[in-house]
């Protein structure tokens, strides 16, 4: 019997055909056909067209024509399901990061209402619209940034601003927002003169009386006193020597890597002091008169 391969040499030997037939072929054309299906069955890497950049299935075996066996393309198909996942989680990611903010310069801010280089805004925490500004800002893609210490949030309503965008929008967005802060001083005078007394009188109470006094909560109690200072509400402190002593106040939270007993050192002698300084500061005849009926 011939070979069923060359059809010259005598048939020596039986090859399984890939249908699984079989084959009777003589020894040379068994040799290459086995070399043949080696070759074949070796690991190659296939690319789809319609994969993610930079991902590749890498299979072995014999391959069919041009599609994959059915469960190599399904395979294929949940990796790149896979992929397209994180492709997407990765854009809403990006979406969600927080662009950059440049700082508004600390010199356009007028006198009245610039604390240590940026924004004082007592005035909208004390009738209960800080937030709210915080708010409008964020919207804007703007921020009000504040400072965070001895577990007082936004210690004294000293607020940077931080803007994307053109620098004339910004000016005109902290023009508003400074024009907003007068309108709350002003309902701090008339309307809400009762929550207005209540800020000042409570900051001098614990001023003269404290024991105990973080670096934090001081610059918290100096912020509503800065406002009554400017309105002529206080006699035995002036305005001047408030901003003097509140850009002095350290905010630097330094002292939080300090054992208890170093930090309670610190604070009975910042209240000591505080408790000598405010003991002659008294509400004026002006807030007296102001605050008559609050």
């Amino acid at each position: 019997m011939k070979c069923e391969m060359c059809h010259d040499k005598d048939a020596e030997t039986v090859l399984k055909g890939t249908d699984g037939d079989e084959l009777y072929v003589c020894g040379e054309c068994a040799r290459r056909e086995g070399v043949r299906r080696q070759k074949k069955s070796q690991r190659t890497r296939r690319e789809r067209t319609d994969q993610q950049p930079g991902v590749a299935i890498s299979i072995s075996g014999p391959i069919s024509g041009d599609s994959p066996p059915p469960f190599i393309e399904a395979i294929m198909n949940a990796v790149n399901d896979m992929v397209g996942d994180i492709e997407k989680a990765r854009r809403e990611r990006d979406s969600r990061r927080e662009p950059e903010f440049v700082a508004f310069p600390s010199g356009a801010y007028p006198a009245a209402f610039r604390m240590r280089g940026a924004l004082h805004l007592e005035g909208l925490f004390l009738v209960g619209e800080a937030e709210a500004a915080k708010r409008a800002l964020s919207a804007m893609k703007m921020r009000l940034s504040g400072t965070s210490v001895d577990g007082i949030s936004d210690a004294g309503h000293v607020y940077g601003v931080g803007y994307t965008g053109a620098e004339d929008r910004a000016r005109r967005v902290v023009e508003d927002l400074v024009a907003q802060e007068r309108n709350a001083r002003a309902r701090l005078r008339g309307e809400m003169s009762r929550v207005y007394a209540d800020s000042v009188c409570r900051a001098l109470a614990v001023l003269k009386n404290c024991r105990l006094l973080s670096s934090g909560e001081l610059f918290d109690l100096l912020s509503p006193l800065r406002l009554a200072a400017a309105d002529g509400l206080l006699d035995g402190v002036t305005l001047k020597e408030l901003d003097r002593r509140m850009d002095r106040v350290d905010l630097s939270s330094r002292e939080d890597d300090m054992d208890a007993a170093e930090r309670d050192r610190l604070d009975a002698e910042r209240a000591d002091e505080a408790n000598e300084m405010y003991e002659d500061v008294v509400l004026s005849e002006r807030a007296e008169e102001l605050f008559r009926w609050a």
